[in-house]
């Protein structure tokens, strides 16, 4: 009788559980309908991946792939998720919410979308528009305190959504898989993908939706707040804030030493100055709200912190200007001098006594800024290439003569090319021609070897090549697939051909060795100047031709990399091998 009351209970608790979790759901559907539809479109674009039908369009270019569908439906899920939150805290009404998340969702699709935004910096649009949803609530409302509860609750229900992904994907993927173990039922694998995009990218969104929180001005209070005191000051007290003070005091003493020996900063300066002002704003927003009662030494950090930064800041800036006078803007140092700017911002918004230690100002002006600066006329990669084409511009029509200064001019040429925007510095009346990549016409052009080996200041050239291609056999017979060279002194194995011939792989600097295990090994020559041009043509499918000795092998690689200091020397090539068994007895 026990035993089926506590049947009859465990029945009653699933079925509550799942009258709840199928509640939430539904309130996700009432309250984020916009969202649910840019959800349900990027499952259904999944699926259809798995399935390999294309759903797109057939005006949409074909270079736009399938991919990049996916990522635009992402930006829009996340934008229409922080605009109707931004509705409902301001108490807008549900056409209005509806209205404002649909226009949201479809302007950072646009931005998304390679075809209209060809210029957008996709982490970082993503990265950004994640980051907004906690804060649109509080634009223009709300205090710091409650922004931290609502994040905390959001970031909740997020770990929620992640919970369901795993426990309805493994647990159907579980009950398919004993289907086919217990009783030989075939469950065909696209059926196990199918399951987990339509969870991942739908269900369990949704189930995480439907936890998101309704109040928006509900501070930390009451039991739950001693519970999180205590956890917070112990990470401030004992962890984060010793370690940023010496951090801080490593960063000055280094500055010393720059003015004490004159000495120029050396690289990566601005990447530890942006890990400690970041590591600045986490520790600031995660422990802020709990920091009243801490220890003395954290409170004066939390207080004075702008000051801590002052010196670090000046560091980044004089070192960014020392790679910009060399070598222009990149992208990455467009976000390195758009993160020192905020953080300066954010020191001189503590001299205003209303929103100094809010925040919200803390999270909201970083986000923003990587949001602006993530496409656009005004963002990192247009900035970057505009400075890149001014740069070779400059460098050409000085009419170089060392080749240092030649191979300056090629390696922004590359850099142009890569990112589609060789064609923006062709000298006037330039014609382009089929036969020959864009880099290599160009470059020649202006008078330029587009082989030049000399590269100042560059590591290494690489290829990779994931993507699926065509080729002629051309009368080879024996394929090796995943081939790895690896340089002689490395511990390697042999391939069996068909035959039973054994082959081992190596690098001897810029060739390839094939070597029988009884029998002359064969060296295949790459010349120099063939790596450097595959490193300039991004992931365009690449066929080597190699003869020596009477052997002929193709190489299609699938990933090449050379250093190039002090010479270009190949350090590593994996792809297919194409070779001729007669050759090989």
């Amino acid at each position: 009788m026990v035993e089926q009351l506590n049947d009859a209970h465990a029945s009653t608790g699933w079925l509550a559980s799942s009258r709840e979790a199928i509640a939430a759901m539904g309130d996700a559907l009432s309250r984020f309908p916009v969202t649910v539809i840019f959800l349900f479109l990027m499952a259904l674009q999944a699926n259809a991946m798995v399935a390999d039908i294309d759903l797109a369009p057939v005006w949409i270019p074909d270079s736009v792939r399938d991919e990049d569908l996916l990522l635009a439906l992402l930006a829009a899920v996340f934008a229409s998720f922080a605009a109707t939150l931004l509705a409902q805290a301001w108490r807008l009404s549900a056409l209005i919410a509806s209205l404002l998340a649909l226009l949201a969702g479809v302007a950072a699709f646009t931005v998304m979308w390679p075809t209209m935004a060809d210029r957008t910096v996709e982490w970082a649009f993503l990265a950004s528009l994640m980051a907004l949803v906690p804060i649109a609530p509080f634009a223009g409302r709300g205090s710091g305190n409650a922004f931290w509860m609502f994040t905390a609750r959001l970031a909740f229900a997020a770990a929620l959504g992640l919970l369901a992904f795993v426990l309805f994907g493994g647990g159907i993927s579980a009950i398919l898989a004993s289907l086919t173990h217990l009783f030989g039922i075939d469950i065909p694998s696209d059926l196990y993908q199918h399951i987990w995009a339509s969870i991942g990218l739908f269900v369990a969104p949704l189930f995480g939706l439907g936890q998101t929180p309704r109040v928006f001005d509900e501070e930390p209070g009451g039991h739950e707040h001693d519970m999180m005191q205590r956890g917070m000051r112990a990470l401030g007290d004992f962890a984060a804030v010793p370690l940023l003070i010496i951090y801080a005091v490593i960063l000055h003493l280094y500055v010393a030493k720059i003015i004490v020996t004159g000495e120029v900063p050396q690289g990566q300066i601005g990447w530890l100055v942006l890990t400690y002002g970041s590591c600045i704003v986490a520790v600031l927003l995660l422990t802020k709200p709990f920091l009243d009662t801490a220890r003395a030494p954290t409170r004066f950090f939390v207080r004075f912190w702008p000051l801590f930064l002052l010196v670090p800041l000046f560091l980044l800036f004089y070192a960014l200007s020392l790679r910009v006078d060399a070598f222009g803007w990149t992208v990455q140092r467009y976000f390195l001098g758009l993160f020192g700017l905020v953080m300066l911002v954010l020191v001189v918004l503590q001299l205003v006594p209303r929103v100094r230690g809010d925040i919200r100002m803390i999270a909201g002006i970083p986000v923003l800024a990587l949001l602006v600066g993530s496409f656009g006329p005004q963002g990192a990669l247009d900035w970057s290439l505009s400075s890149q084409r001014e740069r070779f511009l400059e460098i050409v029509r000085g009419e170089p003569e060392d080749v240092h200064t030649k191979a300056e001019a090629l390696a922004v040429l590359r850099y142009l090319n890569g990112e589609n925007a060789a064609l923006d510095v062709a000298p006037d009346g330039f014609v382009q021609e089929d036969d020959e990549s864009l880099y290599r016409q160009v470059a020649r052009a202006w008078g330029l070897d587009p082989d030049n080996p000399v590269q100042r200041g560059r590591q290494g050239f690489s290829y990779n090549n994931p993507g699926t291609f065509a080729f002629a056999l051309d009368g080879f017979d024996t394929a090796i697939q995943n081939a790895q060279f690896y340089r002689e002194n490395d511990p390697t194995g042999g391939v069996t051909l068909p035959d039973g011939t054994v082959l081992r792989l190596l690098l001897k600097k810029n060739a390839v060795s094939l070597e029988p295990a009884e029998g002359t090994p064969t060296l295949f020559p790459i010349d120099t100047a063939k790596i450097i041009e595959l490193s300039s043509q991004g992931d365009q499918p690449a066929v080597l031709r190699l003869e020596a000795h009477g052997r002929t092998i193709l190489l299609i690689p699938g990933y090449l990399y050379a250093r190039s200091d002090p010479e270009t020397v190949l350090e590593n090539f994996t792809g297919t091998v194409l070779l001729r068994s007669a050759d090989w007895p």
